[in-house]
């Protein structure tokens, strides 16, 4: 029976060689008739002891059953030890790969083995591969027909990969997925006219058309790994997580758990084992491939804070660590505590290169984790080097980016970086996100950098188009300028093209919606198509629940500021709001602005300024700053003065016209201009007249028993030549509350004058006469 099972090439004319049977006996080592056999061969001295260890593969001594026939072996031969025979033959029937010149070579050199050619040979091969690979072979341009026999001989090698798997030991089988995987990222990761012979070739079998990894490779090698996981060392796990992280995806197995799950799990009971490297590639592998292992990671933050020291850890195992762990969200105080304090003890930083030290301070910004030490002892290694050329483009943005993040302050750092950009040539190595993010983060630390952002400016205007922004990077961008209150007009208008000549906005979050018209509102930047598409785009949608308190307040608040007229925006977040029923998430500066906001569009909301609403103020009433309290007047004037409704709490009240009162009313040279020619005309004009409302006029007049008031208004009561929200509301309740009409005298007019007085004067009297 047993004969019967043997393979015809096993076969020798009628009878069995012995090389054949102890072959077949090797190879099915766990089977019970091929173990019976080998010990009938092995007592009986029916072959020789070396014949045994040739074939014989070492992966047999992994198998519990295996040292049963070794001890029986060794009993009827005690001068030969099969273990060490096997070792022997192994050392003196090497292949060496290393003399290889080319793909081609290495790949012959492993078919010519034959039947001599072992796991290890396999994975010293696939290795041979990379290497030959990354050691640069001449690439020209080349067409598929050109690789079609290399690609035979690759199918070839892959065959046998995959016959000797059953027979691989954990070091050769992950070695071998390792360089694959490598292998493919590299052939995947190059424009196809730059590929060699060999890349091309390897290129067509690893990738599918669709250039993802070929899943009838790589899924029966997550497979055998699957077999051997548990017998894994560290090294051997790692590598395995970091392979198929490269590949980018993670392989279901035939019970349906993923590799990395079972990884993960085979993990948990060595991690003390792992080294710094291994706990590196491993973590990285996890954050890259997004899979969630809360109990891998646990345990990896702890085997960290554990240790006495961290100097195992090169300056990148340590990034890549905390980096993994913020980008996982996966907190662990105790982790970033050890590795911070490590850091901050350290002499210098100078073994740490530009990516580690920005991958560092960007994973304790992103985790939200205070450490000023460590901040500073990275600000201060950057700052004070010679120049930042060893430092790309994302690792600038990521630094100043994460400074910012975590509200430190270093005006040496951000003054380093900000020259180090201002000073190169182009900005064309700079991706939108680098641009955007770096001048969210001179804006968010309110750090002044004119050079910088012109720079940036200039860069973002001079581009063709901005299709390779995505809505956020847009948004960041105008609000950062807005922010800064760095005016660059060019700028706005090249975004607000953009954004209206889209077809729809979907692809902005309610966040980026509101921070852009919030932008172009503080910038005063004139741009009605802008506001219109934005508010349309917010009014077709089903329900404003995505948008936060902050996103409503500041929407409306922009419309209201730019006078950009929307009625059924402010309908729509009206809506919201009373059906959230919930003024308690809004905070003071929310309701202020919602408040104000409303008063200047003079659009009836009776349901949503309800009584909820004034509890809100009352419950917020020792947290409004002044700008606030002035806003809430004007609202207290528009609720009681022109729509005879409820207006403030009392104890509210008094305070809001204390404020609005005590506004500083600094005369202008512009307007003390306009006042000296209104003198000359005489109409002995009363400068900074107070109304019963509380408002403050330039200058009142009185013509045949009319009061007229005179507003000299400057660039900051327009957006482009539109009174702005502010302006706008002014003006209205001192006509409807104080009955005074205004004159309106546009900066832009009267400096058309020049300092002709005649022109003056003549201009004054036709514009009240008109006011009159």
């Amino acid at each position: 029976m047993l004969l019967a099972r043997l393979s015809p090439k096993h076969r020798s004319g009628s009878s069995y060689s012995y090389q054949s049977i102890i072959t077949y006996c090797a190879r099915n080592i766990i089977t019970s008739t091929g173990n019976q056999l080998a010990v009938r061969l092995i007592a009986s001295r029916q072959i020789s002891c070396h014949s045994i260890a040739r074939v014989w593969p070492s992966s047999v001594f992994d198998c519990p059953k295996t040292s049963e026939y070794v001890k029986i072996f060794s009993a009827g031969h005690s001068n030969f030890d099969l273990r060490g025979s096997v070792r022997f033959y192994r050392r003196h029937n090497r292949v060496e790969f290393g003399g290889c010149d080319t793909v081609d070579d290495a790949l012959q050199l492993a078919l010519e083995q034959g039947e001599n050619l072992y796991p290890d040979h396999v994975a010293a091969m696939w290795s041979s591969v990379l290497r030959l690979l990354s050691k640069g072979q001449q690439r020209k341009v080349v067409h598929k027909e050109d690789a079609a026999q290399l690609e035979l001989l690759i199918w070839d090698v892959l065959e046998v990969t995959m016959d000797l798997l059953p027979r691989m030991r954990p070091r050769d089988l992950t070695t071998i997925i390792l360089q694959l995987a490598k292998i493919t990222n590299r052939v995947s990761s190059k424009y196809y006219k730059r590929l060699s012979v060999s890349e091309l070739a390897l290129k067509n079998i690893l990738l599918d058309e669709r250039s993802n990894p070929q899943h009838s490779i790589f899924d029966p090698l997550a497979e055998a790994a699957n077999q051997i996981v548990i017998d894994c060392e560290p090294r051997h796990l790692s590598n395995l997580a970091y392979a198929y992280s490269l590949l980018g995806y993670d392989p279901r197995l035939d019970n349906n758990t993923a590799l990395l799950e079972k990884i993960a799990d085979a993990s948990l009971d060595c991690i003390q084992q792992f080294n710094a490297q291994d706990i590196s590639n491993m973590m990285w592998a996890y954050t890259k491939m997004n899979v969630s292992h809360d109990p891998l990671f646990q345990e990896v933050g702890d085997s960290i804070v554990t240790k006495d020291d961290l100097t195992t850890f090169k300056p990148q195992e340590i990034a890549n660590t905390v980096w993994a762990f913020a980008s996982a969200n996966s907190q662990h105080t105790g982790l970033f505590k050890k590795v911070g304090d490590e850091i901050d003890a350290m002499d210098n930083l100078k073994s740490f290169d530009p990516q580690n030290l920005a991958n560092t301070v960007w994973a304790y910004a992103s985790a939200k984790v205070q450490h000023p030490a460590l901040f500073d002892k990275v600000g201060d290694e950057i700052a004070w080097k010679d120049n930042l050329t060893s430092f790309n483009p994302q690792n600038l943005s990521n630094t100043v980016w994460a400074f910012a993040t975590a509200n430190i302050q270093h005006p040496n750092l951000f003054k380093k970086v900000g020259d180090e950009i201002v000073a190169m040539n182009d900005l064309k190595s700079f991706n939108p996100q680098n641009l955007a993010n770096t001048v969210w983060a001179y804006a968010t630390a309110n750090v002044q950098h004119p050079g910088l952002f012109k720079k940036v400016a200039n860069e973002i205007v001079g581009m063709d188009n901005l299709k390779s922004f995505d809505p956020q990077a847009k948004a960041n961008i105008v609000w950062a300028y807005a922010t800064a209150n760095v005016q660059h007009p060019a700028l706005f208008k090249k975004v607000g093209v953009e954004i209206v000549a889209k077809d729809k906005l979907a692809s902005f979050k309610p966040q980026a919606l509101s921070n852009v018209v919030w932008a172009y509102a503080t910038a005063n930047m004139h741009h009605p198509g802008l506001f219109k598409k934005i508010g349309d785009e917010i009014v077709a949608m089903d329900d404003l629940k995505s948008f936060n308190p902050q996103n409503l307040a500041n929407t409306v608040w922009a419309y209201a500021t730019a006078n950009e007229q929307h009625p059924d925006l402010f309908k729509k977040v009206a809506d919201e709001i009373v059906a959230m029923d919930d003024w308690k998430s809004f905070d003071s500066q929310a309701l202020s602005n919602i408040a104000w906001s409303y008063t200047v569009a003079n659009i009836h909301a009776t349901s949503l300024f309800n009584s909820a609403f004034r509890q809100g103020l009352f419950k917020c009433q020792k947290e409004f700053i002044d700008s606030a309290l002035r806003q809430l007047y004007q609202w207290h004037l528009w609720q009681t003065k022109e729509k005879s409704n409820d207006g403030l709490p009392d104890s509210l009240l008094d305070r809001c016209k204390q404020t609005f009162l005590s506004a500083d009313t600094k005369s202008s040279i512009l307007q003390k201009d306009v006042v000296s020619e209104l003198t000359s005309i005489g109409l002995n004009p009363v400068e900074e007249y107070v109304t019963e409302s509380g408002y403050s006029i330039d200058a009142l007049i009185e013509i045949n028993g009319n009061k007229i008031g005179v507003e000299v208004d400057g660039p900051s009561h327009f957006i482009g030549r539109q009174q702005n929200g502010r302006t706008l509301l002014k003006h209205r309740q001192i006509k409807s509350i104080d009955g005074i009409s205004l004159a309106s005298v546009p900066y832009w007019e009267w400096n058309k004058l020049g300092k002709d007085q005649d022109k003056k004067q003549k201009y004054l009297l036709s514009l009240l006469k008109v006011t009159a």
